[in-house]
């Protein structure tokens, strides 16, 4: 169960939230409840509704598929620059597609289903953003995809380090060798081994529950093209951001609301969704 630490604070590191105009943001805030995210705790699971939302200010949360054997996989992470239950933005009953969870604890801001999907209708800086974040998610789990079919272990840890490593803005990375065996579907002799190999080239150093990367650009190196696809898409939808912002907010204010502002509407298409 997610703990609850009250109303959402002053100040936004998620992107999502930290994009909106001053005015959106204060329509949406009374729906927006601080959450504390426990390592290992789950937020969605597969095939299951997804009720709640999640604007993750600090941490990481894994995105893993299901195996008939029990096992399960990492296709993909978000951090503060994305959202967790992006399937709101695609099905008005949206199900979970992946089995959400928290990989470094930190905390978000929760927001219901109904009320992300009324904002969006009425807030098109909100879509955009969101529907970004579709679209990232997209293009890396097909990536990671492709990474575990085609490439070894040594490079494949090098790519997840980094992305962690991206997402917390922190060389020092709080995780276990059996968590990291899990994420990449191997066993954790394979990443004992290959992680001693990372060491012994001066790449990374461990200790115990932690990773250190000592040489981001050493290890960027010794990866597979994936991470430098990875971080190109993520440059590419998100980089545009700041001009498609701007132009939606021209064009949204050049347009004759009849008086009301887009606050107002927002916050009426919310209280038409609770």
């Amino acid at each position: 169960m997610v703990t609850e630490q009250g109303p959402a604070g002053s100040i936004f590191r998620n992107e999502i939230l930290a994009a909106l105009p001053a005015k959106e943001i204060e329509a949406l805030r009374p729906h927006l409840n601080r959450v504390t995210l426990i390592s290992g705790q789950v937020l969605h699971e597969p095939d299951n509704p997804i009720t709640d939302v999640f604007f993750v200010e600090a941490g990481v949360v894994s995105l893993t598929a299901n195996t008939t054997d029990n096992g399960q996989v990492e296709v993909g992470l978000t951090g503060r620059e994305g959202l967790v239950g992006v399937s709101v933005m695609l099905n008005p009953k949206p199900v979970s597609v992946h089995r959400a969870f928290i990989q470094v604890p930190g905390f978000a801001n929760r927001m219901s289903s109904a009320v992300l999907q009324a904002a969006v209708m009425q807030s098109p800086v909100l879509r955009d953003r969101c529907l970004r974040c579709v679209e990232m998610i997209m293009v890396e789990s097909s990536q990671v995809a492709a990474c575990n079919a085609r490439h070894n272990l040594p490079e494949r840890m090098a790519r997840w380090l980094l992305m962690v490593r991206d997402r917390l803005d922190s060389d020092n990375l709080p995780m276990t060798q059996e968590f990291l065996s899990v994420m990449l579907g191997v066993r954790r002799s394979g990443v004992s081994v290959t992680a001693n190999t990372l060491q012994a080239a001066g790449l990374i150093r461990q200790s115990r529950g932690h990773f250190t990367i000592v040489d981001k650009a050493g290890l960027a190196a010794a990866s597979c093209d994936c991470y430098r696809i990875i971080r190109q898409s993520q440059d590419r939808i998100f980089g545009m951001y700041d001009f498609v912002h701007s132009s939606v907010l021209h064009r949204t204010r050049s347009r004759d609301f009849a008086s009301i502002s887009s606050a107002s509407l927002l916050k009426r298409a919310i209280s038409y969704a609770l």
